[in-house]
């Protein structure tokens, strides 16, 4: 009898140890949940924090209401930690990042360089590491953080849901997250990029809850075009094409649309562009490398302005050729202005020479910025243009 009483004994303190429940627990109401952090510096060289947290209340009712479905506090501090800490003191509830959708850093403190930034962003293990990465452009990071959105209630969400649209429907801009970021910056074949958030209108009205009352809002967050980087530092941007040539040769691009020009009288040809698969090759000649970027994409046909007779064969080959010449040209352009503006290899040329040639990556790997503007690169673009939608003959054809 002994023997059982201490075998359930035992049995009972082991259940203790694995049952013991969450140690370090928060109720939900004691904490202040984070969507978007903003990360500024001072002149003096302290970290601003801006967080924007979510008013509860105002998520979960459907009746309207005169107070915003967030707020935004700021702190400064010598770090980011401390200036989070220090929040407490304007903040009835203590902030928590584990839901953050978006960081928005400002191009100051990108220019200067992000990598102790974040560090807190990576070793804080309450926080997910899939939130998007961007930088603010031509705006104030106080200011994109305050504006109040129409359709989505929280701003975070806005920005992330519009980044995530934009870059399935339209190519110029590309979403990254810590990771990526953390492992191009280490990485000595490839630089980051990052996409651009930008205000359009006036910060006293975006601010105001006036703003999302009009069918119109007057001042909107707009995802725009990408950030270059050379290591850890913001060194430029690509314009609209350029970052769509830079998607082309990174095959990030999952639709897009392209105009060709007519070739008799003035409109266009839209040319949706449904699928894509690239590749990034390199070849030694004469100890020399060269890049060889192919391009692959499958399109329909999706808006005729001239006259134009789509049943025909050769009409459609003549639309593809001026597709391949187009896509072509766009990412000349953003190898142009990589290798000769900004003399950053965003595309990963590196790591393709690092894979294939390891002899010679050896030699140039601690000096490939060096290497990478006077490096050979070749691009073969191939289009498929498969469907012409639901008539061959645009609508403007005489009968």
């Amino acid at each position: 009898m002994k023997k059982k009483l201490t075998s359930v004994f035992l049995v009972l303190t082991a259940c203790l140890v694995f049952l013991s429940g969450c140690w370090d627990s928060r109720e939900m109401d004691d904490l202040g949940i984070g969507v978007a952090l903003g990360i500024d510096k001072t002149e003096e060289g302290k970290y601003v924090v801006y967080v924007q947290l979510i008013n509860p209340s105002e998520i979960a009712t459907e009746a309207p209401s005169t107070r915003p479905p967030v707020s935004l506090y700021k702190e400064e501090g010598d770090t980011l930690f401390e200036a989070l800490r220090k929040m407490t003191t304007t903040s009835p509830r203590r902030v928590y990042l584990s839901q953050l959708r978006l960081v928005v850093l400002s191009s100051a403190l990108a220019e200067e360089g992000i990598l102790s930034t974040l560090d807190f962003l990576y070793r804080d293990h309450n926080m997910r590491t899939s939130f998007f990465l961007t930088v603010a452009k031509d705006s104030n990071v106080e200011d994109i953080l305050s504006v109040i959105t129409a359709y989505e209630k929280i701003p975070a969400n806005k920005v992330m849901d519009t980044l995530k649209n934009a870059e399935e429907s339209w190519a110029a801009t590309h979403g990254v997250n810590i990771d990526d970021v953390i492992s191009d910056i280490h990485s000595k074949g490839i630089h980051p990029v990052m996409t651009g958030v930008t205000m359009k209108g006036s910060e006293e009205i975006g601010n105001n809850i006036s703003n999302v009352e009009n069918i119109d809002s007057p001042t909107r967050l707009e995802v725009d075009n990408l950030a270059i980087f050379k290591g850890d530092r913001l060194i430029g941007w690509l314009n609209e094409d350029e970052s769509k040539g830079y998607n082309d040769i990174a095959g990030n691009v999952k639709g897009t649309i392209v105009n060709l020009p007519c070739e008799e009288g003035e409109g266009k040809v839209a040319i949706e562009i449904i699928r894509t698969q690239a590749a990034i090759e390199s070849e030694m000649n004469n100890e020399k490398p060269a890049i060889i970027v192919s391009l692959e994409a499958e399109a329909n046909v999706g808006e005729v302005q001239c006259d134009i007779d789509l049943s025909k064969i050769k009409t459609i080959k003549k639309l593809d050729e001026q597709l391949e010449k187009t896509l072509k040209d766009r990412m000349e352009l953003a190898i142009d202005s990589a290798q000769e503006k900004y003399k950053s290899d965003i595309f990963g040329f590196g790591n393709s020479i690092h894979r294939q040639h390891p002899k010679y990556w050896k030699k140039v790997e601690k000096s490939w910025d060096e290497h990478f503007p006077e490096l050979d690169v070749k691009v073969d673009v191939s289009t498929d243009i498969r469907r012409k939608g639901t008539t061959a003959q645009p609508a403007i054809k005489e009968g």
